[in-house]
């Protein structure tokens, strides 16, 4: 059987975008390692098992459209954890992040946001209506895109906690956004991953004003953007979802 050249190309592309997909099955805390979700197996599991990560789809996939319900928490909303579970962080503490893998050549930010869980706690809470989010964190260009950064240092991201908001059950989204293929609309590639923890400490700042859906626009200069036209237009890359949030500490 014969296959054009074009075809072969966009076979060998597709099998490296469906292996080179990350999710995370670690979060460091305080030198030791939590299990956060290994897609090879936690979805596989009945009963499903608790952690503290969200469930991410079953082929480390992304999501690609900035106003699915999927935008939020991954699958992680369709798939609450069946009891309730938190990791204690203190605030001003950080946290890493650790990836099972990441491919040099996704090109694309890393974005923090939490949002304090309602009533009664994280394990029922999806955070999908209102606008209960902050950004607390990001990483931008800087000569090197973030998640090639995070790609050739072992797959780790660090996210520090901020150090004067309200102790409590909070979600962290974690978030990398691939723009490999951003250059047309939809070719976006958006990997978020929550992550539930209890604050302990802090002060008396209860910050909010973002929605997830709602925070992202498909036409953002930060989602539909070409990352190959050179340094300058790289450093000049505005990161979705607005500015961190004024007055964390």
């Amino acid at each position: 059987m014969l296959f054009s050249t074009s075809a072969l190309l966009a076979a060998v592309s597709l099998i490296g975008q469906v292996s080179a997909h990350g999710y995370v099955p670690i979060v460091r805390i305080n030198g030791t390692n939590v299990p956060g979700w290994d897609v090879t197996k936690d979805g596989y599991m009945n009963p499903q098992p608790l952690r503290i990560v969200r469930a991410t789809k079953p082929d480390s996939g992304f999501i690609s459209n900035p106003a699915s319900g999927d935008i939020t928490c991954s699958i992680g909303n369709s798939k609450l954890p069946p009891g309730p579970i938190t990791a204690t962080v203190a605030a001003g503490q950080t946290i890493t992040v650790v990836w099972n893998t990441w491919p040099i050549g996704h090109y694309g930010p890393i974005i923090n946001y939490m949002a304090k869980c309602g009533a009664p706690g994280c394990s029922s809470w999806k955070g999908d209506s209102g606008a209960p989010w902050f950004k607390i964190s990001q990483e931008t260009y800087n000569g090197e895109w973030p998640s090639d950064k995070l790609a050739r240092g072992g797959f780790t991201s660090n996210v520090r906690i901020p150090a004067n908001i309200e102790p409590g059950d909070y979600l962290l989204r974690h978030e990398q956004i691939a723009l490999h293929g951003a250059s047309q609309q939809g070719g976006a590639q958006f990997y978020p991953v929550c992550i539930q923890l209890t604050v302990v400490g802090g002060g008396s700042l209860r910050p909010s004003g973002l929605s997830f859906p709602g925070a992202y626009k498909a036409t953002d200069p930060g989602i539909l953007f070409n990352p190959y036209r050179g340094d300058a237009a790289n450093r000049a890359y505005v990161v979705p979802g607005g500015p961190v949030y004024a007055g964390l500490t």
